[in-house]
């Protein structure tokens, strides 16, 4: 039966990676005992109290350091290790590609002595990594994961035989000496008021935010809506940005309730971004404008109607003007007897 590769990250693997994967995440295997499996930064000796592997270098350095693979689980456990490269989910959420995905950053440039653990029950093995860096690297930071992955066989809703992978992983942020371009941009800003016959209606805004830049940055951001006269309404509760990744993007989409119709209104977006610690460049504020069209209907019917009105008592006046005079009927002539 024709058997079809999963590769599927637990919820454990979302926690950790939202967290730099300071600890252990439960991985449950389908269709197998409970197993319970982690990695995370060591030295040679033991696993380490660093929250992810940061690195700065420089072009063509080389990197060697240790990964702790642990098995809580009392069974012994066979599991892939491999490097991959990082990148924003469309909820803005941090995922390293697939085990059968080719990196081409971070994930090519890190080596594992092992790409097969065998780790039994309750034990931790030390697995030396390294980072060879090209000499061509680009400035900036780059991004990737060292995953630990248990693959196991399940049988899906059609019956078919398939392979599930199961994975934690650690982070890793390598920054490269050179230029820092911090930088977020605007794209596909658009506006559509949802009209209301009665009152006020809701501006619903959407654009695109991209990390154009090669540091990675959050940030906090705004949206008001604006009329002709200077009025503005902002959107309640506009979350902060996640931290995106070069060359990543997050689409935004937020309502702005509560905004008169005022024949046509400014929607602006203000971006301040915020860079990871450590020293660098000022990211500059970002911002962008659309308008849209938002009719008021209920005014414009009260014209139409009093426009109309007027119209009608026009044409009356002037139909009346314009009906010719009927001359009246002559008196008959009475006979005076002598």
């Amino acid at each position: 039966m024709k058997r079809i590769w999963r590769h599927a990250a637990l919820s454990g693997l979302l926690a950790l990676l939202a967290t730099g994967l300071t600890g252990l995440a439960p991985a449950q295997a389908a269709a197998a005992a409970p197993a319970t499996f982690g990695v995370r930064p060591a030295t040679a000796q033991a696993p380490d109290n660093r929250p992810n592997f940061s690195y700065s270098a420089t072009p063509g350095a080389v990197v060697v350091d240790y990964v702790a693979v642990s098995n809580v689980s009392n069974d012994p456990l066979s599991l892939k290790l491999y490097p991959n490269d990082a990148f924003n989910t469309p909820d803005g959420g941090f995922d390293l590609l697939a085990s059968n995905a080719k990196s081409v950053d971070v994930g090519a440039w890190v080596t594992v002595d092992s790409g097969q653990v065998e780790v039994p029950g309750r034990t931790t093995k030390i697995v030396p990594f390294r980072l060879s860096i090209p000499p061509n690297a680009t400035p900036g930071d780059h991004v990737g994961g060292i995953v630990a992955a248990l693959v196991t066989e399940a049988t899906n809703a059609e019956g078919q035989r398939v392979a599930v992978e199961q994975r934690v992983g650690a982070r890793v942020y390598l920054r490269i000496s050179g230029d820092l371009v911090p930088k977020l941009s605007i794209e596909d800003l658009t506006a559509d008021y949802e009209h209301s016959l009665f009152g006020s209606g809701d501006t619903v805004v959407e654009y695109t935010v991209r990390n154009s830049g090669n540091v990675r940055l959050g940030g906090k951001q705004t949206v008001t809506v604006e009329t002709p006269w200077g009025s503005g309404t902002s959107a309640p509760n506009l979350a902060d940005l996640p931290e995106l990744l070069p060359g990543n993007t997050f689409r935004v989409r937020t309502t702005v309730p509560g905004v008169l119709p005022a024949g046509w209104l400014d929607a602006l977006v203000h971006i301040d971004p915020v860079a990871p610690p450590g020293p660098q460049p000022q990211a500059p504020a970002v911002d962008a404008s659309v308008t849209a069209i938002a009719v008021p209907w209920l005014l414009l019917i009260i014209v139409l109607l009093v426009v109309a009105l007027v119209l009608f008592l026009l044409w009356r006046r002037r139909k009346r003007r314009a009906r010719p005079a009927v001359a009246p009927d002559p008196l008959p002539e009475v006979e005076h007897a002598v």
